[in-house]
Formats: structure tokens, sequence, C-alpha cells
């Protein structure tokens, strides 16, 4: 029971990350001052221009809020799948390749965080899929 809890917790961290991240998103549609750029004269030239992929996008700023969005609702969705796992279906982790899934699913967060964001998701990532894998590991 133990390991089911210390998976949980781990995915716990994933989904709060994810909705924390939600919460920002939301605001940035009324008052753009998180996702920004540090040079604010370029958010009004991200609003006058669109991606060059489709002329029916009404403009970068908002294709790239939508991108926080699908970005945020994954990783709520990652914690609430391997929490549900853990908690309601451990049956589901009995397979070492679901396991190993969604381990490398975390980690890849990890990268994603080391390489292009900042210390909160790196650090709330390996601490999340850390426990993760211990509480994997404790119990299989």
């Amino acid at each position: 029971m133990m390991a089911q809890w210390i998976t949980a917790t781990g995915a716990l961290l994933f989904f709060i990350l994810g909705a924390l991240h939600f919460r920002m998103t939301v605001a940035d549609l009324k008052e753009p001052k998180r996702f920004v750029p540090a040079k604010r004269e370029l958010l009004e030239e991200l609003k006058a221009t669109r991606i060059a992929l489709r002329k029916d996008v009404k403009n970068f700023w908002l294709s790239y809020l939508g991108f926080h969005f699908s970005h945020s609702v994954g990783v709520m969705f990652y914690g609430l799948a391997v929490a549900y796992c853990a908690l309601v279906r451990p049956d589901v982790l009995a397979d070492i390749y679901v396991r190993l899934a969604i381990v490398v699913f975390g980690a890849s967060y990890v990268l994603m965080a080391r390489a292009f964001w900042f210390i909160i998701p790196l650090a709330g990532s390996v601490a999340g899929v850390t426990l993760i894998a211990v509480g994997m590991a404790m119990r299989y």
C-alpha cells in the first residue's frame, strides 16, 4: 500500500505542475505577464503576426498560448492517469512495459525541463518521476 501512495504522490506533483501552468496561461489571456517575452515590445509583434504554417491562425501569441494550454492539459492528464493506476487500478501496473512507459514518459519531462524550461519544472519533474519509479520498484 505504501508503494501505491509513493507512486501517486509523484503523479500528484506532475498534476500540480500542470495545473499551475494552466492557471498562469489563463491569467495571460487577460493580462499577459507570465509567458511574455522579456522585451515587452515583442509581445505586440507576436500579436501582429501569425505562424507561417497556416493563414487562418489568428496570431502567434494566441498560438503560443494554445501550446501552453495543451501542454498543461497533457501534464495534468499524465499525473491523473498515473495516480489512477496506482490507487484504483494497480493491476495495470503489473505489466513491466506499462511501468517502463510511465517512467520514460515522466523522464522525458525532466529532459525537456533541463533543456528548455527553468528550475521549478525541472525540480518538480525530477521529484515526481523519482517517486513514481521508487513506488513502482517497491511494488513489483
